[in-house]
């Protein structure tokens, strides 16, 4: 062991409480380097909190358009069943607004009670396109399409 010496000053004192409050201080820093500090930690804490509250406040509106989107787009997968069950049944377009049901089974049994309700009706077929031949109606219809087939229109 070293030899034993009387602090008899109190410069001396103070010089050995300085080194051994520095070798404390350093051994501190260096146990919780990497931490932060509590003023740190609350700031960080308020920084992330009004983020949060400004992308809640931006997008507030969010869920309410997505309910009207998906409320939307189950609408139009229902009009689409109806009007894919009412051709396999064999109803005309006009009834399709007549469909009751939400699932493919309640749109089916009432497609088809309002088929034996309707009876078959058939669509009439669609009419013969129109053709250059087609008679005119009267002697003045002719004589202007006889005027117009003498004339040249297109610069040839």
């Amino acid at each position: 062991m070293a030899d034993f010496q009387a602090i008899t000053t109190q410069e001396e004192l103070d010089s050995i409480i300085k080194d051994r409050l520095k070798r404390d201080r350093e051994a501190q820093t260096k146990k919780y380097e990497g931490w932060i500090s509590p003023e740190d930690h609350q700031k960080a804490i308020n920084e992330v909190t009004k983020a949060l509250d400004d992308y809640k406040a931006a997008h507030a509106g969010d869920e309410q358009t997505i309910a009207e989107l998906r409320a939307k787009t189950q609408e139009y997968e229902t009009a689409s069943l109806k009007s894919r069950i009412a051709h396999e049944v064999g109803l005309s377009y006009e009834w399709i607004g007549r469909i009751s049901g939400t699932d493919e089974k309640s749109i089916r049994a009432d497609a088809e009670s309002l088929k034996n309700l309707v009876g078959s009706q058939t669509t009439p077929a669609p009419l013969p396109p129109r053709t250059a031949e087609t008679p005119p109606a009267d002697a003045k219809t002719a004589a202007y399409k006889s005027m117009l087939s003498g004339l040249n229109l297109g610069g040839n």
